[in-house]
């Protein structure tokens, strides 16, 4: 049975709608958002072993990311994140930008194995922050320049569900381009 997509509103277009929909999505996910978050880079490592080069680059929908632009997307993400947390946690209300994840994608990349590890050491640092902030520091807002304000803990859950969807476009990506080859005939990396 093929994986069934996680659905949401396109981010740049309809930002509240994204919001929430990345909100419902962790909220009726039976994980807490921290958990998600600290295996999310073992989950998708786990998902790639032995996938060959070509399944990596296959897309599950024309026109939607393989799972090398998923890791590299992730790794943007883990970046920006990062800095919008460190930003709510040390400044009063401060505001951020919004960007364009699909303008990103394309900028200059590591091959696909060290881009992976690139952003499992990232993702590592940033969980070391999730865990080490106290819980009364979660309140803490900040004000998105295109969904508006919020806290630290949205945030998070944010990112919880942004997770899960990648990882499921990924999972899609691969096993499309597995159905492709026909039955018994799965490529095996070289890596």
């Amino acid at each position: 049975m093929p994986i069934e997509p996680l659905t949401h509103p396109d981010a740049t277009h309809d930002p509240a709608g994204y919001k929430q929909a990345l909100l419902d999505i962790i909220e009726s996910h039976a994980q807490e958002p921290l958990e998600v978050i600290s295996r999310t880079t073992a989950t998708m490592r786990d998902l790639v072993a032995g996938v060959s080069e070509e399944a990596l680059h296959a897309e599950p929908e024309p026109g939607e990311w393989s799972a090398k632009d998923v890791v590299a997307h992730l790794f943007d993400v883990d970046i920006v994140y990062g800095f919008r947390w460190r930003l709510v946690l040390t400044w009063d209300n401060p505001t951020y930008p919004g960007y364009d994840e699909k303008l990103f994608t394309p900028l200059p990349r590591l091959p696909f194995w060290q881009m992976l590890g690139a952003w499992e050491g990232l993702r590592a640092m940033n969980v070391v922050l999730l865990e080490q902030t106290p819980r009364e520091l979660w309140t803490r807002e900040g004000f998105h320049g295109e969904q508006g304000g919020e806290t630290f803990d949205e945030m998070v859950r944010k990112l919880a569900a942004h997770d899960l969807v990648h990882l499921n476009q990924a999972a899609r990506a691969i096993e499309a381009y597995d159905a492709a080859k026909g039955p018994g005939t799965a490529d095996v990396a070289s890596h």
